[in-house]
């Protein structure tokens, strides 16, 4: 049977879903000692990789073991450059980071690596060998080879990412719909102790700006370079105060169980919690009284999960 052409409807669903399918989230790694241990071992691998498989021989190696190692160094120093330096200058949104922007950095990244390694090369023979044929024979061999793996190796990261969150977003979930808060007016404040005061106090660097309400009334701290914006309800009203201080510098101040760090910007009331969700980028949390979605770090996923259960 002869496989018949896609018509015009069906070939505009199938670039649709391809769309749908680069726009879908995709973490980043915030971690910088990770990115190191990523940066070096990629280093690693290709100052052993090239000399012992030979790809571009007559582009890449020489015959000095020296010079061939420094193609370690010369990855790395590239990675690092990119992610450290590049990153920061571009206008990079990395709560819009997506497959698609992932692939086509992992791609930028691998072009890097490959003109920085050629320029190294030809450094060593004074460029004697240079031709511009030869960059453009590597560039679009590179190109042809390494764009369909890092696209199935992208996807299949985000499919498994997103399945490990989703996981653990419903059992989170399960844990807040079976959580039964006391009310505030059944509440003995009779026989109030240090770790579960009735009033809370909060107090800037300085301790000439300070609020003091219920711990039942906070609702999130938000952290904004020195500052950090605390919102909490004031007479059924969202209420915001802002304080010079540091998010650690007020945990400290806290100290309750129910306010507890998910992210390095946000601290919140376990109380709040409308609804966990999940992508492949972690989780996130919905908020009763607060339209807006908290990010939860990867380092607070455990606390949490033995904090609500």
């Amino acid at each position: 049977m002869n496989s018949q052409p896609l018509q015009p409807f069906e070939r505009a669903g199938l670039l649709s879903g391809i769309i749908d399918l680069f726009r879908r989230p995709f973490p980043v790694m915030e971690d910088w000692e990770m990115r190191w241990v990523v940066i070096l071992f990629h280093g690693l691998f290709v100052a052993i990789f090239l000399p012992i498989f030979k790809p571009f021989q007559d582009i890449f190696l020489t015959n000095t073991p020296f010079i061939n190692a420094g193609l370690g160094l010369v990855v790395s120093l590239v990675l690092a450059f990119n992610h450290f330096l590049i990153s920061k200058i571009l206008p990079i949104d990395l709560k819009k980071w997506t497959i698609g922007k992932s692939i086509l950095w992992t791609m930028y990244d691998v072009l890097a690596v490959i003109l920085g390694v050629f320029i190294y090369q030809n450094y060593w023979t004074h460029f004697d060998n240079f031709t511009w044929m030869g960059l453009w024979r590597i560039t679009y061999s590179t190109i042809a080879l390494a764009a369909i793996p890092v696209m199935i190796s992208t996807i299949l990261l985000e499919n498994w990412l997103l399945r490990r969150n989703l996981r653990r977003a419903s059992a989170l979930q399960q844990s807040v719909q079976e959580q039964k808060p006391t009310p505030p007016e059944s509440i003995n404040t009779t026989n109030v102790t240090a770790n579960n005061p009735e009033f809370l106090s909060l107090f800037s660097d300085n301790k000439s700006e300070w609020i003091k309400l219920r711990p039942r009334d906070l609702i999130l701290l938000e952290s904004s370079d020195n500052y950090v914006c605390i919102y909490y309800k004031e007479k059924e009203k969202i209420q915001k105060k802002l304080l010079r201080s540091t998010l650690t510098k007020l945990e400290h101040q806290i100290e309750l169980p129910s306010i507890f760090r998910c992210h390095r910007s946000y601290m919140v009331n376990i109380n709040q919690i409308k609804q966990v969700e999940g992508n492949s980028r972690g989780l996130q949390l919905d908020l009763l009284d607060l339209d807006q979605t908290i990010p939860v770090s990867r380092k607070y996923v455990k606390a949490i999960q033995q904090l609500l259960q």
